[in-house]
C-alpha cells in the first residue's frame, strides 16, 4: 500500500513525523494544556529540562492528553495515501514551533490579502514588512490576489489587522498568530477534523477561544487554493505534497 507510486511514497515519512510529534508534546504544547498531567507547571518544566525524565514525561503528557490513542487513528487513515489534502494537513500538524511560526505568517498574508493591498501610508506598509517580510505586497498583491484569492476575508472593522497597523509589536504579534493560525485550523478541520487538537494544543486557551469565534471551516475551493499556495511558496514540501 505505501509503495508504487509518488504519492504512497510521502506517507511513511509523514507517519515518522507525526509520531516524534506526538511522542514530544512538551515541545509544542502551550502551558495552559499541561495541567493535564497532574503536575505543577514550574515543576514539570524544570524536570522536563533534565534529559533523564524528558522521554517519561513526554510519554505520560501524550497519554494525558489523548495523543497515544491520535497517533492510532492517523496511522490507519486511508486517505493518506491519494490524498494530497490529508497529507499537507498532516505536514502542518507535525511541524516544529520555529517552523510552524513561518506557516503562521505565509498564511496571514493570504488571509489578509485585500487589506494589505489598501494599504498607502508609509508606517503602515513599513509595518507590515517587518512583521512579514520584505515580499508582504509582492505576495499579497501579485501571488494571491491573482491565483489563490480564495484564501482571503474582508472586514471593514477586523480587529486583527487594526493592530497589526497600530498596536503594540506584542499586540501585532498576538493578531498575526490569531490570523495566521485561523488560516490552519480552517483548513485543517475542513481536511481531517481529528486533527484539530494538534493545532489548538499549540495555543493558549484564550487565543483557543478566538479562534472559535472567527473560525470558518474551508470551503473545498479554499483548500484547494491553500494547497497551491504553500506548493508555491515553500517548494521543499513538494515530496511530501505531491
Amino acid at each position: 500500500m505505501m509503495t508504487g507510486t509518488p504519492h504512497h511514497s510521502a506517507v511513511w515519512p509523514l507517519q515518522a513525523r507525526l509520531a516524534a510529534s506526538l511522542l514530544n508534546p512538551l515541545s509544542f504544547a502551550h502551558d495552559d494544556h499541561l495541567t493535564a498531567a497532574g503536575l505543577e507547571l514550574n515543576v514539570l518544566r524544570g524536570l522536563a529540562g533534565q534529559e533523564d525524565f524528558q522521554r517519561p514525561l513526554n510519554t505520560h503528557v501524550s497519554h494525558k492528553l489523548g495523543l497515544t490513542a491520535l497517533a492510532v487513528d492517523v496511522a490507519v487513515t486511508p486517505t493518506l495515501a491519494v490524498s494530497e489534502l490529508a497529507r499537507l494537513a498532516l505536514m502542518l500538524c507535525s511541524l516544529g514551533a520555529e517552523d510552524f511560526g513561518g506557516v503562521m505568517r505565509i498564511i496571514a498574508i493570504a488571509r489578509l490579502h485585500e487589506m494589505i493591498g489598501r494599504l498607502v501610508l508609509k508606517n503602515d506598509c513599513q509595518r507590515m514588512e517587518a512583521l512579514f517580510g520584505e515580499e508582504v505586497f509582492d505576495i499579497a498583491i501579485r501571488d494571491v490576489a491573482f491565483f489563490f484569492s480564495s484564501l482571503g476575508y474582508e472586514s471593514e472593522n477586523d480587529e486583527a489587522f487594526h493592530h497589526l497597523c497600530s498596536g503594540s509589536d506584542e499586540e501585532a504579534l498576538q493578531a498575526l498568530t490569531l490570523v495566521g493560525a485561523e488560516g490552519i485550523l480552517a483548513f485543517v478541520s475542513a481536511v481531517d477534523a481529528k486533527l484539530e487538537p494538534l493545532v489548538r494544543l499549540r495555543f493558549s486557551n484564550e487565543l483557543n477561544e478566538k479562534l472559535s469565534a472567527r473560525l470558518q471551516v474551508m470551503r473545498a475551493e479554499q483548500q484547494e487554493h491553500f494547497v497551491q499556495y504553500l506548493r508555491r511558496r515553500l517548494p521543499q514540501w513538494r515530496a511530501f505534497i505531491d
